[in-house]
């Protein structure tokens, strides 16, 4: 169940300040399956999902102008999620909803990790001193067994 979004008392009186605390107000997660000779083309086979975004080594990535903006040093296979794509606020459901687009067997991610190193990489603002979120043992388990790891990128709110 999803649970409301801390905010501060509706009936508290005009000009009330609140002070830190609550959940993170922004974010992005993506996971990534990144190696040298990456084929992107196999993760999206064995996942069964297209990236939104992906790199093949030595493959120049274009602009809409066709010129080139760069050229990868290495494979990456990229689905993400933004903040403005769903309406979660917690960290941990906003994980689990990006890993819901994938498949849950197994075997399937020990065949992708096979591929390539696999991560979940979580861009995080504070607009405070004091902003928490937490990762639940199930999903660090979930994570775990499939060598999922976890890089979390934290900001203060003036790099939003």
């Amino acid at each position: 169940m999803k649970h409301p979004r801390p905010s501060s008392p509706s009936d508290a009186p005009p000009g009330t300040v609140t002070l830190g605390g609550g959940p993170i107000g922004w974010f992005s997660a993506a996971l990534h399956v990144t190696a040298n000779e990456l084929c992107p083309e196999e993760v999206s086979r064995l996942f069964g999902v297209e990236p939104t975004a992906c790199q093949t080594k030595d493959v120049p990535l274009r602009r809409e102008d066709g010129s080139t903006k760069r050229v990868p040093k290495f494979g990456r296979w990229t689905h993400s999620l933004k903040s403005a794509q769903t309406d979660e606020w917690d960290i941990e459901a906003v994980i689990e909803e990006l890993l819901g687009y994938l498949p849950q067997k197994l075997e399937v991610w020990r065949q992708v990790a096979a591929l390539g190193a696999i991560r979940i990489s979580v861009g995080l603002a504070l607009s405070s001193g004091n902003e928490e979120f937490e990762l639940d043992p199930e999903l660090m388990q979930f994570l775990g067994e499939r060598n999922i790891g976890i890089y979390f990128d934290v900001y203060g709110e003036s790099a939003k």
